[in-house]
């Protein structure tokens, strides 16, 4: 196995950073961060329908996330994506 250039310099980087250069700490990190990734996608699996929302219902949640949004449209209450 071979890794990338530039990927083994940014593990250096985070080890060096984070780690006192212990590269294999940045190696675990990594590997935490994609089994967080494959749980979140197994979530969405599981939640199915439930869980697909259209670009403008994602910004929409965004903004209600950062205080500036509007309430719930009843199109999502109705899919049962409202408060």
């Amino acid at each position: 196995m071979s890794v990338d250039r530039a990927d083994l310099d940014a593990l250096k980087r985070r080890a060096k950073k984070l780690y006192g250069g212990n590269l294999s700490a940045a190696i675990a990190e990594g590997a935490r961060h994609i089994r967080e990734q494959e749980d979140r996608e197994a979530l969405l699996a599981w939640l199915g329908p439930a869980a697909q929302v259209t670009p403008e219902e994602q910004e929409s949640i965004r903004a209600e996330w950062r205080g500036t949004g509007q309430p719930p449209s009843r199109e999502r209450q109705r899919r049962g994506g409202g408060a």
